[in-house]
């Protein structure tokens, strides 16, 4: 069986016994002379009616969903990111160019079951406010850590994964974002590299005026 066939066989047997009850009470209604028994009857009927049962092979398919959706402990790391940070930017708009600095805020929290974890962002950049926002995870079927951003500067969405291990202190990320300069999607890279619990640093690289990747971003994070 196919995954829309057992998609499909999922959703029918969710929302089989409600539409069979809506069914029978519309049945019922025009009928006014029916009686409290009749309908209690109706009702254990459609209670009865058992939901079709997996086969083995659905049920091994179910399994291994259930398994990719299940939080481990790559899930519990990065929970610990969980809280509000005091950020210090550092940033070059090429290589040897003086630096520009700002500072910020970011608060991490679990959504979803603790599957993921979201970054929000508040600060400014050149002097303009800035916003930006996250999510970071892991995905348990690919084996990679991946994280998306987009913020205030841009309409656009960043998608970056890598491959760590679940006790690394340093993770480098690979991935792409439209570059206005450009007009198209350039390659970006961002490294993760943890000092404890209540510092990590956050590198950001990408392509120069001459095309050539550098260093043009360093986030200092430090618990509130």
């Amino acid at each position: 069986m196919t995954t829309s066939k057992l998609v499909l066989l999922l959703t029918a047997a969710t929302f089989a016994a409600p539409v069979a009850k809506a069914q029978d009470a519309g049945a019922t209604a025009p009928d006014a002379g029916a009686t409290a028994q009749d309908a209690g009857a109706t009702a254990q009927d459609a209670g009865s009616k058992a939901p079709p049962q997996m086969s083995a092979a659905e049920q091994e398919m179910m399994q291994k969903y259930m398994k990719a959706a299940t939080p481990g402990p790559e899930h519990q790391k990065l929970a610990k990111l969980a809280g509000k940070w005091k950020l210090q930017f550092t940033s070059w708009m090429a290589p040897g160019a003086p630096p520009q600095k700002s500072d910020g805020t970011a608060e991490f929290k679990t959504v979803l079951g603790g599957r993921y974890v979201q970054q929000e962002v508040k600060g400014d950049m050149g002097g303009q406010p800035f916003e930006g926002m996250g999510i970071m995870g892991f995905d348990n079927v690919t084996k990679e850590r991946f994280a998306t951003w987009t913020d205030s500067m841009s309409t656009g969405l960043m998608v970056m994964r890598g491959k760590c291990p679940t006790d690394a202190k340093k993770c480098t990320t690979k991935g792409h974002m439209s570059d206005a300069i450009a007009g198209k999607e350039v390659a970006y890279s961002e490294t993760t590299t943890m000092t404890d619990d209540d510092h990590f640093t956050f590198e950001l690289r990408g392509p120069g005026p001459d095309g050539k990747q550098f260093k043009m971003m360093e986030i200092v994070y430090t618990r509130q």
